[in-house]
C-alpha cells in the first residue's frame, strides 16, 4: 500500500495501521489453499460459518460499503456488488485482485485533499462523523477478521506466519 499520496496526519496515522491489519488478513489468505477456499469450521443444518471464499467477499464488500461511504457521505452497509454476486464463480486470484483493489481505493480516498473537512452519516450515530473516524470502524472490521481467521489457520494447518506473530504474539 503506498501511503506516501496521503498527506492529512490523522488520515496517514489510519492508514498506516489499517495497511498493517489488512496486510495480515491478506497474508492469511494468500496462505489458503484454494481447495480449502469452500471450508466451513462449522457446516450443521442449524449453523453454516463462513468459508475463507465468503469471508474475502465480506471483507472486499465492506470495505467497498466504507469507500462508498466516505466518498458519498452516508454509510450503508449490504450494498449488493453484482461482481461479488456469485462468490463461487470467483478465484482466489480474482478475489486477491479484489481485495488489492479496496486497498488502492482507501488510499485515493484518503488522498483526498479535503479528507478533514468531510464528514459521513453512519448508523451508530446521530450526527455526521468525520470520514476518517467513520474508516476507524473498518480497521476494527479486519481486526474481527484477524481473529476468525486465526481458528481458520488452525483448522487448516496453516502456519503462524510473521506477520501475524509480528501483531499478536
Amino acid at each position: 500500500m503506498d501511503i506516501s499520496k496521503v498527506t492529512n496526519p490523522e488520515a496517514k496515522a489510519f492508514l498506516a495501521q489499517f495497511a498493517r491489519d489488512r496486510g495480515v488478513n491478506s497474508e492469511y489468505y494468500k496462505r489458503v489453499l484454494e481447495d480449502k477456499l469452500d471450508f466451513r469450521m462449522v457446516d450443521t443444518p442449524e449453523r453454516k460459518s463462513d468459508s475463507p471464499r465468503e469471508s474475502m467477499v465480506h471483507q472486499i464488500a465492506t470495505t467497498r460499503e466504507y469507500i462508498d461511504g466516505a466518498k458519498s457521505g452516508v454509510l450503508r452497509f449490504g450494498i449488493q456488488y453484482e461482481d461479488l454476486a456469485e462468490p463461487q464463480k470467483l478465484t482466489k486470484k480474482d478475489l486477491l485482485r479484489f481485495l488489492q483493489k479496496t486497498e488502492e481505493d482507501v488510499v485515493e480516498v484518503l488522498a483526498d485533499p479535503e479528507i478533514s473537512d468531510k464528514k459521513v452519516k453512519v448508523p451508530w450515530s446521530n450526527n455526521p462523523i468525520p470520514a476518517v473516524a467513520a474508516l476507524w470502524g473498518l480497521d476494527s472490521h479486519e481486526i474481527l477478521h484477524q481473529g476468525w481467521n486465526l481458528a481458520l489457520m488452525d483448522h487448516l494447518n496453516i502456519e503462524r506466519f510473521p506477520a501475524l506473530k509480528e501483531m499478536w504474539g
